[in-house]
């Protein structure tokens, strides 16, 4: 398959992305990000992280992104309470005691479970636009409805929030995840997935279309291309399984 997701020439996957010769849990460890974010004393601010289904702290993150995208995106009919997506995405959110202070989801489709994505209609479908990725066959995401207090914006919250979804997108065996936002937090993203030396891809190519709800902001899809981290890590794991069980049969 190749592998196709800036607007020049297609390359093959090993040229999309740097080559690591140390694990996956090294590239995105907390130490990591403390090298690269250069602020270790300031990483985790007394901030607790998880993948939840705790009904409390939903509701308060349903909250926040409804406020947050009014507030940041300028929407001024936005709702943010919870939709169909929700229900089949793994969500996160950051929080300081019960407070919950950012949040976002992360929604998979696989060839063995293929599932729509929140930025998709039918006018705008991903394998359509991506024909080269082979989608249909591929397990691929979107990361989607960010929302971080303004007082945590500065700090290491959102990189560690990109962290721990790289790894979560990682784990479950995303090749290519995607986004849709407008430019500038786009770039936000960009910068953060920078850290960890990969590349975050805005299309401004592609063209989204207009929508009701976007209320006349400009919208840019956006790919982040996992395809290595996830072989190296199949390997990886494979190469442990296979020495452990070496292990076992001499022990």
């Amino acid at each position: 398959m190749t592998n196709l997701v800036s607007n020049n020439t297609p390359v093959s996957a090993s040229k999309q992305l740097p080559v690591y010769n140390h694990s996956l849990d090294t590239e995105l460890s907390e130490e990591h990000l403390a090298r690269r974010f250069m602020r270790p004393a300031k990483l985790q601010q007394n901030v607790e992280f998880e993948f939840t289904r705790d009904p409390g702290l939903l509701h308060q993150y349903f909250r926040l992104r409804e406020d947050m995208f009014i507030s940041v995106w300028g929407l001024k009919h936005f709702s943010g309470q919870h939709d169909g997506f929700d229900d089949i995405s793994d969500i996160m959110v950051a929080r300081k005691g019960l407070q919950c202070i950012a949040g976002g989801r992360l929604t998979v489709s696989s060839a063995s479970n293929p599932q729509k994505m929140p930025m998709e209609r039918d006018d705008f479908r991903l394998k359509d636009i991506f024909p080269q990725l082979d989608l249909p066959e591929t397990t691929y995401g979107e990361f989607s409805r960010l929302a971080i207090l303004p007082e945590f914006r500065a700090g290491a919250v959102f990189p560690e929030i990109a962290r721990r979804f790289i790894k979560k997108a990682v784990s479950n065996g995303v090749e290519y995840a995607f986004n849709l936002a407008p430019v500038p937090l786009a770039r936000g993203y960009r910068q953060a997935v920078q850290l960890f030396g990969l590349k975050w891809d805005i299309r401004q190519d592609i063209k989204v279309p207009e929508r009701e709800e976007y209320e006349g902001i400009q919208m840019v899809v956006s790919i982040m291309d996992l395809s290595l981290l996830v072989r190296n890590s199949k390997s990886a794991r494979e190469e442990f399984q296979q020495t452990h069980h070496k292990d076992v049969l001499v022990g």
